[in-house]
């Protein structure tokens, strides 16, 4: 019995933390045509310098791994620019006492706030036309991310927010 709770409270905790994405299309584009990419070279993405390279590493290798090229001459441009915000975490733990005797009884409870605020980071990552630089297509993922992560664990990071972009790239219809 021990075991089982100790598992439902483990699948609990676990089960909220995963990155959440957002889409949008142009439903006129043909995504066939999409072969290979490149990066804008004025990124303006309100990461620092070296968590920069890092998303464009890790946004790199996700389309290289689903068979896209990276060329100087590409078929579409990627911009991507983020947003860092807290969120207070609303779980508490409820407290209660009571007692009574005979015909009278009475009791008192409360919640206590725990865990204080969480840190996320939101990542629009968009593609467009390199012809006539339209946009055809956009990603919003919205993610929790310490500030205190190690280089490597902000790689891990930052890859898991890139693969989770491209599940609906290209979009199924």
């Amino acid at each position: 019995m021990k075991q089982l709770l100790f598992f439902i409270l483990i699948g609990t905790l676990f089960s909220c933390g995963g990155p959440k994405a957002f889409y949008d299309y142009d439903e006129q584009m043909n995504f066939e045509q999409c072969k290979s990419f490149s990066f804008y070279t004025d990124l303006n993405t309100g990461f620092n310098e070296l968590d920069e390279q890092r998303f464009v590493t890790s946004l790199s290798q996700a389309l290289i791994a689903e068979g896209y090229q990276q060329t100087d001459d590409s078929d579409f441009k990627i911009n991507f620019y983020t947003e860092f915000f807290e969120q207070r975490n609303n779980n508490t733990i409820g407290i209660g006492l009571g007692g009574g005797g005979g015909a009278v009884g009475g009791g008192v409870s409360g919640g206590i706030p725990i865990g204080g605020t969480q840190q996320f980071i939101s990542v629009t990552i968009e593609f467009a036309n390199t012809v006539n630089n339209e946009l055809f297509w956009q990603a919003v993922v919205e993610s929790k991310l310490d500030k205190q992560l190690t280089p490597i664990e902000r790689e891990e990071a930052f890859l898991e927010i890139a693969k989770k972009a491209l599940e609906n790239f290209p979009p199924k219809r």
